[in-house]
């Protein structure tokens, strides 16, 4: 095993896979967003960029995290800079792989939480940022049956509403995928249940009065399979040790 790795080969690699330049979400999402200068001998993974995430990457010893996530202004306003700096002080280079791994056929973040799941993919929906992030697919045996996989895959206490006697057609967008949009096309492609991360009221609602079958196994465990995914996907392309850092907010 080489000692190192060039970090832009594994920039490169990324790039190419996740296709990266298609992408467009507004604010730097996707991509290699912190350079600190340094070859990776250890990948981290995580995701999101956190303070617990950046202290972890350092403390395991990597030059480079790797995130779903990663530290967007509009939403950590001044921690965004502070952010970027532990991470330059620390010397960990930070990938982001936002819309770009959504999206990403066969390996997306949707497809990896339809493994958990038990739910054969038979097409994908929901448009985002350039690609379609949602998937959807058949699922064998009960409504609460697939309950009961997830709460068991992802640990944690999965919220359920079963407003549909009709079960099998399941659509997934994890993470943030609760709005009714996305609920409104799941349904006209044929689909009776619905599974995401996190929702609103309106969520809940429309399902409801649409009697469409609903899940919330959260954001963080809904999406942590993905990059987890894409990490050891990496680390094994490169013939690197890596390590996944547990810091789940929900």
């Amino acid at each position: 095993m080489a000692d190192t790795t060039p970090l832009t080969d594994i920039a490169a690699y990324l790039g190419v896979l996740l296709e990266i330049e298609r992408y467009d979400e507004g604010e730097p999402s996707n991509g290699l967003l912190v350079d600190a200068g340094r070859e990776v001998s250890r990948i981290a993974a995580a995701v999101n960029t956190s303070f617990t995430s950046i202290a972890a990457a350092a403390e395991t010893g990597a030059e480079l995290l790797l995130v779903h996530h990663t530290t967007w202004a509009s939403i950590d306003h001044g921690l965004k800079e502070r952010k970027e700096a532990a991470l330059r002080e620390a010397g960990v280079s930070l990938y982001c792989a936002h819309a770009s791994l959504d999206c990403a056929p066969g390996f997306s973040t949707g497809d990896e939480l339809a493994k958990l799941a038990g739910v054969e993919i038979e097409g994908r929906f929901a448009e985002y940022c350039g690609g379609l992030a949602g998937v959807r697919g058949r699922a064998s045996g009960t409504f609460a049956e697939l309950v009961e996989r997830l709460g068991a895959a992802l640990g944690v206490a999965v919220e359920s509403w079963q407003n549909s006697e009709t079960f099998g057609h399941v659509a997934i967008v994890p993470g943030g995928g609760g709005m009714t949009n996305m609920l409104d096309e799941a349904r006209s492609l044929g689909c009776d249940t619905y599974v995401t991360g996190e929702g609103s009221m309106y969520t809940s609602l429309f399902a409801r009065e649409t009697g469409l079958n609903l899940v919330f196994g959260t954001h963080y465990a809904t999406e942590a399979p993905g990059i987890r995914a894409l990490a050891e996907r990496t680390a094994r392309e490169f013939d690197l040790p890596w390590t996944f850092v547990e810091e789940r907010p929900d």
